[in-house]
């Protein structure tokens, strides 16, 4: 039986001895129907240690547990990818949220651009922050990954390009306009960055980037690539892009 994982406050830990929150202990107790004497993983996303926990105590206020073992949850990934992803409509985003950070995407920026059909006010966009959070944090728990992403605030185009350049990092921009052009497709482009090991990417929303703001993104120094002749949803372009820079950085088995 495999070693659960939940994500706790380092506040929870004390002299090797571990209060697990409500939504982790239900996971354990109900979910998982863990009882006293069975281990799990508590990984403290803030500082990044993990802790392998034995359950000492199981009651209606929650689970808990004292500290066997404790370590780095895992080492740095060997490709650290940034999504800068145009916020689309219904459930594409938290869709996005959840399958990127299964495959290990370190950060998630939402925007808003030109062609965005959805439009929110900072009040809710505070609440879906924290829902989208919540996302990741399942679908890390999930897959076992050592932490979720990190969820920027919704910004708008113009400043997601100045949180790209301030990352000092190279930048794809996937541009619609280019599909079927071998010469930008992204193999072309990562054959380039093969070395580096920090990459953002930009995604638009449904009906991609306008004009404008193509030319904005390569003014500032994103490479435009094409995945090829189909044009794909959003939320595909999404998963594929990041996958493919993941495994040709060396994750999900591809070479190192």
């Amino acid at each position: 039986m495999a070693v659960p994982r939940v994500f706790v406050d380092g506040g929870a830990i004390a002299g090797g001895h571990i209060e697990v929150g409500d939504e982790a202990s239900h996971h354990l107790a109900v979910v998982l129907r863990r009882q006293q004497g069975d281990h799990f993983y508590a990984i403290d996303g803030n500082s990044g240690m993990e802790y392998l926990v034995e359950i000492t105590e199981v009651t209606e206020r929650g689970v808990s547990g004292r500290v066997l073992q404790q370590a780095e949850a895992h080492e740095a990934p060997a490709r650290e990818v940034t999504l800068y992803q145009g916020l689309p409509k219904g459930k594409r985003f938290p869709l996005i949220v959840q399958k990127c950070t299964e495959l290990g995407v370190g950060g998630i920026v939402p925007m808003t651009t030109a062609r965005c059909v959805v439009r929110i006010d900072e009040q809710r966009a505070a609440r879906k922050l924290q829902r989208w959070q919540k996302i990741a944090q399942e679908a890390a728990r999930q897959c076992m990954g050592s932490s979720p992403p990190e969820i920027s605030q919704l910004l708008g185009f113009g400043e997601a390009l100045a949180d790209w350049e301030a990352s000092d990092r190279p930048g794809l921009f996937l541009d619609e306009a280019l599909a079927g052009d071998e010469e930008h497709g992204l193999a072309a482009a990562l054959a380039k960055l093969r070395s580096r090991q920090k990459l953002g990417i930009f995604v638009g929303p449904e009906g991609g980037f306008s004009e404008e703001e193509a030319q904005m993104a390569v003014e500032a120094g994103l490479i435009a690539v094409s995945l090829g002749s189909r044009i794909l949803r959003t939320e595909t372009a999404a998963v594929v892009a990041c996958a493919i820079v993941m495994y040709e950085g060396g994750e999900l088995g591809g070479r190192r």
